[in-house]
């Protein structure tokens, strides 16, 4: 009995510690002289705010295009990629279609901030005229060249299929 009256006694002495030392809530210890003397508002900045990040720029989606046309019934592709606008990537592949001298150049596929592929049926390791070309779009390129070859395979049964291009417009990041 009596340690635990002894016990009961050294208790009455010992301070509970609180992280604000005692003072409310929104308010800090004030110090004069080194030693905690009263409490005080929070003043303005005490905590760094991290001001939230700011962007440095923006990405432009770019445009792509594939027009076909044909020199002596073989299939001529202008490709280009990466361009502003999608009137410009179809002019831009018109163009390169018909400076290779490749005759009725005309689009056949456009696709913006993706792949694409184009699977093309070949006979002795040469296109075939005879086969379908296939075009593929997808996110990825992988996926593009998948696409492409599977769906020339199908769609041409009897010959052997081979992706002869692939690519991405990829997106254009501008700094502000």
């Amino acid at each position: 009995m009596h340690k635990i009256i002894l016990i009961l006694f050294l208790l009455n002495f010992i301070d509970i510690a609180t992280a604000e030392e005692g003072c409310p809530a929104g308010q800090i210890p004030a110090q004069a002289g080194g030693g905690p003397t009263s409490c005080g508002p929070i003043p303005q900045g005490y905590y760094k705010n991290n001001p939230s990040p700011r962007p440095t720029g923006k990405w432009i989606k770019t445009w792509g295009a594939i027009a076909l046309g044909t020199i002596d019934g073989v299939p001529n592709y202008g490709v280009p990629t990466g361009l502003a606008s999608e009137a410009s990537a179809k002019k831009e592949a018109l163009a390169r279609c018909t400076k290779l001298g490749a005759n009725n150049c005309h689009i056949v596929a456009t696709y913006r901030n993706q792949c694409t592929a184009i699977g093309e049926p070949q006979s002795d390791g040469r296109p075939n005229p005879d086969g379908y070309v296939q075009f593929a779009r997808q996110p990825g390129k992988e996926n593009a060249v998948k696409e492409a070859l599977e769906s020339c395979e199908r769609r041409n049964p009897t010959m052997q299929c081979k992706v002869i291009y692939s690519a991405c417009s990829e997106p254009i990041f501008e700094e502000f």
